[in-house]
């Protein structure tokens, strides 16, 4: 018992345990709840036994005096208020009961310790005029009455208990039906706060799951945190400072943070997770059986705080049922992977085949193509028997591993069985799905390192459903009939079902196989188109461009040949044949010159968007000793349109090397005058098909005017391309075209036509 209350018994022995007395007080919820007719009474009766003008119980948390009952001769104060700590407390108690006290004079006051286990939760008071004085009969009364309000509390205490635990339980119960059905990880997960969130108000809790792949952690259920702070640690790496659950996934450790505000772990996020309202944060890790680290269960709270054995009870129960959530998880989805995938390639297995296609096949429209292409690896007994088991295995993975890179967007490889695999190309025509064998092929043939170097080929037969095909065994009975057909036809090529009838693959497809690698065979040579500057009739530079001569199929037009390029693994290795081979050749033949020209190179999307080629660009140069302020790369415009970081990145590599850079074909249909006047190049050169409609169209005259003037602006050339009569090369006169070029000054020549007509450059009329 105490007669003042101030600051000395706030901060003595009784109120050490600060947290757990406010625990005790918010479980009660008496703190929160209206004024109760049992406190009343006991009150009243006080009031009336001590012969009191004011009696009241007192609920006492850190900032604050709770006044849960006030009776006065009148009877009980119908609320519950606050009363800040500074206040004088008696004074403050008599003027709101309406009894004035004695001005500059402290009233009379007695109070009782309300304890429970041991914790001083509140006070029992009473109050009078100064001049009053307390009997024995009234300090026992006082006590008396002071018990009976700790018998009330623990009470409220016993039965909200009870209720909680109960409330608990109940979530267990709920959390392991949901762990037993096989519920959604999030959804038991959210089960698993709510509980805790319902036994515990006072903390938010929140689970991240552990990626062990990237070490980064990931949000999987926290209902009552910020989501923009959920989005901000989404995908933190974890470490040994780097916050709280940062630091338990690491360590594999409970970890603590009382004051997020003075945890060096949280210099980083500091500002970020007050700002939030965050200012603790307790972390358990949540383990599997074998004791693998899977995520961290976190109670957060909006004040400093450190945790009571009953919080640390509390995670440590939350992680474990956590914990076995996430195994049983991971074990579904291990049984569902591998009721789809093969366990030597871990390739889609058959049933995931048909799955697919069945899938495809039920989306498909009259006027859509789906392709399926079986492939079946040639000679795989052979090598069983001379290789062993274990090595054809190892061989069989690997060529999975390439089938697997070798796809792209909308195209899916599975292992069908065996040495089988099967390869589905929606949206693709018998075209596309040629050239896709064709990859496929080659991607198979490279040498198998590891296996004494074994050069594998398979046969390849292709099966189109045309819109009509809606039966995924028909499909892949077609692609296996057509794949027969190609190995009878010596085998190492594909072969294409169509009507009822297997047929060997069409022109294209053999074009395709052919130009693969044509460049290290030396069928491919380079010619020069001049490109004349209109105002001094002077050449001033040439445009490299390719020619094949094949063995099989003779001269082939670059109209033919450069669009299967595009489509296969042709086009990288030739634009780099084609860069070096043209780079040294002026390079050789710049004595023969007289003076420096500019060298226009084509370069494709797929190139520009290759990390490294900046760097090979500028190996070329070094190697052949061509300046790289001669060089021009072409690139279409509809490569820039929407470039990739990577892309974006290699054009301004090339620019810092002193390599001008060029729009070409500008006028194809993908123009857009705004986004040159945003990413201006060094040039842009004219379509000749928009060349060809001057000066009788005068949508075109007009449009190459706009350009033309954009271009000078921006102190861009600007070429003409495709100039084949003399009023086109009038009309671009007029418009002030800078330079042109096209078969009415000349044709494309060799290296040494290139000479010979420097010496008798034509004068341009």
């Amino acid at each position: 018992m105490t007669e003042t209350l101030d600051a000395e018994p706030l901060a003595g022995a009784s109120w050490v345990l600060e947290e757990e007395r406010l625990a005790v007080l918010q479980r009660t919820g008496l703190l929160d709840q209206p004024p109760d007719p049992e406190f009343d009474r006991l009150t009243g009766a006080l009031g009336l036994a001590a012969s009191a003008p004011v009696a009241a119980l007192l609920l006492i948390d850190a900032e604050r005096v709770f006044v849960k009952s006030l009776c006065t001769a009148d009877g009980p104060v119908d609320e519950a208020f606050e009363i800040p700590l500074t206040e004088p407390l008696a004074e403050y108690l008599l003027n709101r009961a309406c009894v004035l006290g004695a001005d500059g004079v402290e009233p009379a006051h007695a109070q009782a310790e309300v304890l429970v286990d041991g914790r001083v939760l509140g006070l029992m008071e009473i109050v009078d005029r100064p001049e009053r004085t307390w009997s024995e009969g009234d300090m026992r009364a006082l006590e008396s009455a002071a018990g009976g309000a700790s018998t009330q509390v623990r009470l409220r205490l016993a039965n909200q208990e009870a209720t909680r635990v109960g409330d608990l339980v109940d979530s267990h119960n709920r959390l392991h039906e949901l762990i037993a059905r096989a519920a959604p990880l999030g959804e038991v997960l959210g089960e698993l706060v709510a509980g805790i969130e319902r036994f515990e108000p006072s903390v938010m809790p929140c689970v991240v799951l552990l990626d062990r792949k990237t070490n980064t952690l990931h949000p999987g259920a926290a209902p009552s945190l910020p989501p923009h702070y959920l989005a901000a640690i989404d995908g933190v790496v974890i470490g040994p400072n780097v916050g709280t659950c940062g630091s338990a996934a690491w360590s594999g450790d409970l970890t603590i943070t009382e004051d997020i505000a003075e945890d060096p772990k949280w210099a980083p996020v500091r500002a970020f997770a007050v700002d939030a309202g965050l200012r603790h944060c307790w972390s358990m890790p949540i383990k599997a059986v074998d004791g693998e680290v899977l995520g961290t269960l976190a109670l957060y709270g909006p004040r400093p705080r450190r945790p009571l054995p009953g919080h640390l009870a509390l995670m440590a129960d939350g992680a474990r049922l956590a914990g076995i959530a996430i195994e049983r998880q991971r074990s579904m989805e291990t049984l569902v992977y591998d009721a789809r995938h093969d366990g030597l390639t871990g390739l889609p297995n058959r049933a995931a085949i048909f799955e697919r296609l069945a899938d495809a096949l039920g989306r498909t429209e009259p006027e859509r193509e789906d392709a399926v292409l079986f492939v079946d690896l040639d000679g795989l007994k052979t090598l069983n028997d001379t290789l062993g088991h274990d090595r054809a295995d190892e061989l069989i993975q690997e060529i999975g591993k390439r089938l697997a890179d070798e796809v792209r967007v909308g195209e899916f490889v599975g292992r069908f069985g065996g040495d089988e695999f099967v390869v589905i190309a929606e949206g693709a025509n018998r075209e596309q799905a040629a050239a896709l064998g064709v990859r496929l092929l080659k991607a198979i043939s490279e040498p198998v390192f590891g296996t004494e170097a074994t050069v594998i080929t398979a046969s390849i037969g292709i099966a189109s459903t045309n819109g009509v095909v809606t039966d995924p065994r028909e499909a892949i009975r077609h692609a296996d009939s057509a794949m027969y057909a190609a190995k009878r036809g010596g085998r190492n090529g594909l072969s294409v079902f169509e009507d009822d009838k297997r047929i060997r693959i069409g022109r294209r497809a053999s074009l395709a196989s052919e130009l693969l690698n044509a460049e290290m065979r030396d069928e491919m040579s380079l010619v020069f188109k001049p490109v004349f500057e209109l105002a001094t009739s002077e050449i001033v530079g040439v445009e490299a461009l390719s020619r094949w001569n094949s063995p099989r199929f003779g001269e082939v037009s670059p109209t033919e040949f450069i669009p299967i390029a595009k489509d296969t693994d042709a086009l990288v290795p030739l634009g780099a044949w084609m860069l070096r081979e043209s780079c040294e050749t002026l390079s050789r033949i710049a004595p023969l010159l007289g003076r420096p020209l500019e060298l226009g190179v084509n370069v494709t999307a797929r190139q520009l968007a290759k990390p490294g080629f900046a760097q090979s660009v500028y190996q070329t140069l070094a190697h052949a000793e061509f300046p790289a302020a001669q060089l021009t790369l072409e690139i279409n415009e509809s490569a820039l349109m929407a470039p990739d970081a990577v892309t974006i990145k290699t054009l301004q590599d090339l620019e810092s090397l002193g390599v001008r850079v060029v729009l070409d074909d500008f006028g194809t249909g993908y123009s857009s005058l705004r986004w040159l006047k945003q990413h201006p190049r060094h040039g842009v050169k004219l379509n000749s098909e928009l060349v060809s409609g001057i000066p009788e169209d005068v949508g075109d005259s007009a449009l190459i005017a706009a350009v033309i003037g954009m271009a000078t602006a921006l102190e861009c050339t600007v070429t003409a391309e495709g100039v084949e009569n003399e009023a086109q090369l009038s009309a671009l006169r007029v418009l002030e075209c800078g330079r042109v070029q096209g078969s009415l000054l000349s044709r494309a020549v060799r290296a040494d036509e290139l000479v010979a007509l420097l010496g008798r450059v034509p004068v341009i009329a």
